[in-house]
């Protein structure tokens, strides 16, 4: 037997060399918390081929003076890893002075008169292969004139695996707060909590009564009186019932933890909400200080976790989710329409132009608001919001603004009014918010549709009738103008008839008593819209190109005597000096600016449209510019062919044709 043991120690003895022997220190500069400058003196232990931290670690920051502040910081840190993780006690020590100096003492040896005023911080936690367990210690001492002040600041709490369990306590020496209590195993606050602390000058004791996580009681003493008794009956009445089921609504008790709020679906305005903000902000201050240190978490370590309180888990009934399968897209859509008509620049510009706007303006700016009311419940309902608060709590009186009838103001031009909203049913019950939520979505829907059909009715009469007024200038400024440009006015002269006068007058007098009157007179006739302004952009066409073309109209009539020149070709004279004069292509030239033209010139009077009148034009642009071509080509053998052609033909589209117009 004492063999056994001795070969067993042997064998203990050789791999605790064999893991020495695999160990190295290693000392380096490094950063700490971005802010420390020091030295870390870490030991590694090569594992296969990497090596993971194992052993003592110690780190000591270089004394950090802080640019023109008179500030003197240090840190030092101590614990100790095992395979990678902290284990056992890890010691923080954060000094923070400020340091004034007075004087520098003369004398065999130099001596410096100062002052150093500061908080040291000292932390003591306990962890197990990374995982906080063991009691956990945080101290500040104050400095007062180069001397530690008895009154100082701490926090106890215990750990096991990570959460915070057991006893804890907490005191601030200067702020002159405390808290006291007990967490469950699980980590959840249980029977009495007693903070202390001063709100407003005085001195405030308060207690709190838990059950496993739930808030029950919350007591505030000043002076040994009572100021404020509030019992959490909802919680109680809750905790109680047996059946798990609050108003057909089931639920069952959450096993995470939520921290120090305790909610049970309170709104923001509620006493038993707000009644805990003081003694939360002071049980923060401690909890702030242990993160200053803990929560620098990264792969060696994990953050200690504080349940604190629980709350109770809704399931609401499975109907609701069918009918907000139908009431959220419905909310979008009328969400995005509202806010379409709120954007659209042709309401915004003519708002004050038409009575009835303003007062649509406002209500449909209501009734988006409202719709989104509903949107949000929904949008709440689908993250889960209410899984953990009680609906009915957080909305006691239904939804604001729908649970009661309301009152929207709009702006007219000169003044700001109001108007009643009202509707036939209202969401002021918190058991049946969704169901009413549906029926008050609908009824807002039909009246803001009828709003909105009835604006977009009157926007279009005032837009119809702005076009036409647009129309109408446009026709008279046209109108007049072309009047003067083609001499409309001017009266035949008694040495002519009507077909010597140019062609512009006759081409306008022609088209204004065969064409531009006629369409002019339906116009003033016409009664619907579509049809208004279709003849309105015809009549405004003609007289647009008529404007447009009046130059190259009245040279049409000049068209053969512009050509004449590039159907001449002059060649020298032996016997007298002036050139022989020949002209080329007779009969293109004939044809062309004869039959042709005169077919096209007599074409323009009979237009019957503006698209006719421009085709028309463009043909005789077109019939100038192929003359042009011929001629630049007239030794062509296919173009003199061409000419010999054209002699027998007098028919305008048969020359039309062999001219490949």
């Amino acid at each position: 037997m004492k063999a056994k043991i001795y070969i067993l120690a042997l064998l203990t003895l050789f791999q605790v060399e064999l893991i020495a022997q695999n160990i190295r220190t290693v000392s380096r500069d490094t950063v700490y918390f971005e802010e420390f400058v020091g030295t870390e003196e870490i030991r590694l232990l090569k594992n296969d081929s990497i090596e993971v931290k194992q052993g003592r670690y110690n780190f000591i920051s270089e004394l950090y003076d802080l640019p023109a502040s008179k500030q003197l910081n240090r840190l030092r840190i101590s614990g100790n890893f095992k395979e990678d993780k902290f284990d056992g006690l890890w010691t923080y020590k954060l000094d923070e002075y400020k340091l004034q100096v007075n004087d520098v003492i003369e004398g065999r040896i130099l001596r410096l008169d100062y002052e150093l005023d500061g908080i040291e911080r000292s932390a003591k936690f306990s962890y197990k292969e990374g995982v906080p367990h063991g009691k956990w210690e945080i101290e500040n001492v104050v400095v007062k004139n180069n001397r530690r002040q008895a009154a100082s600041s701490g926090a106890s709490f215990n750990f096991s695996n990570g959460t915070a369990i057991g006893d804890f306590s907490s005191k601030g020496g200067i702020s002159n707060t405390s808290t006291l209590g007990k967490l469950t195993n699980e980590g959840f606050f249980d029977g009495l909590v007693t903070l202390e602390y001063e709100e407003e000058g005085k001195r405030i004791v308060e207690r709190r009564i838990y059950e496993n996580g739930f808030l029950i009681n919350l007591i505030k003493q000043q002076g040994g009186e009572v100021i404020l008794d509030l019992e959490y009956e909802d919680v109680i009445r809750n905790l109680k019932s047996l059946e798990g089921t609050i108003e057909n609504i089931d639920f069952t008790i959450s096993e995470e933890g939520f921290g120090l709020l305790f909610q049970n679906g309170y709104n923001e305005s509620d006493l038993k909400l707000t009644a805990q903000e003081v003694g939360n902000a002071v049980f923060k201050v401690f909890l702030d200080r242990i993160g200053r240190f803990a929560n620098q978490a990264d792969e060696n370590r994990q953050q200690p976790e504080f349940k604190f309180t629980r709350r109770f888990k809704f399931v609401y009934p499975a109907e609701e989710q069918s009918i907000i399968t139908d009431l959220e897209p419905r909310l979008k859509i009328m969400v995005d329409e509202y806010n379409d008509f709120l954007s659209n620049p042709n309401f915004i510009l003519n708002k004050f132009r038409i009575d009835s706007l303003p007062y649509i303006f406002g209500y449909v700016d209501h009734a988006r608001k409202r719709s989104q009311d509903m949107l949000d419940v929904i949008n709440l309902m689908n993250e889960g919001f209410f899984d953990f608060l009680y609906r009915p709590n957080y909305y006691p009186d239904g939804l604001p603004g729908l649970n009661k009838p309301s009152s929207f103001s709009y702006e007219t031009e000169k003044d700001e009014l109001t108007a009643p909203f009202e509707l036939d049913i209202y969401v002021d019950d918190p058991m049946q918010m969704i169901s009413q939520m549906d029926a008050a979505s609908e009824i807002i829907q039909k009246r803001a549709d009828r709003f909105l059909e009835y604006a977009f009715m009157e926007i279009r009469i005032f837009d119809q009738q702005a076009t036409i007024d647009s129309l109408d200038n446009q026709i008279v400024q046209l109108k007049t103008k072309n009047d003067a440009l083609y001499s409309y006015f001017q009266n035949i002269p008694s040495d002519r008839t009507f077909d010597q006068m140019p062609i512009d007058y006759r081409l306008y007098r022609v088209l204004s008593n065969n064409l531009l009157l006629d369409i002019q007179e339906k116009y003033l006739d016409a009664d619907d819209f579509d049809e208004k302004v279709k003849l309105g952009e015809e009549l405004t066409c003609l007289h647009a190109l008529l404007e447009e073309e009046h130059d190259d109209i009245l040279e049409f009539e000049n068209l053969p005597a512009r050509l004449d020149k590039d159907f001449t070709r002059f060649s020298p004279n032996p016997f007298f000096e002036r050139d022989i004069e020949t002209k080329i292509l007779p009969s293109i030239y004939g044809k062309s600016t004869g039959i042709l033209l005169q077919y096209y010139i007599e074409n323009l009077f009979q237009s019957k449209t503006c698209e006719h009148l421009t085709n028309r034009i463009r043909r005789i642009e077109k019939l100038e510019d192929r003359l042009k071509e011929l001629a630049s080509d007239s030794d062509n053998p296919e173009v003199v062919r061409l000419d010999r052609a054209l002699r027998r033909e007098n028919i305008p589209s048969r020359i039309e044709r062999l001219l490949n117009l």
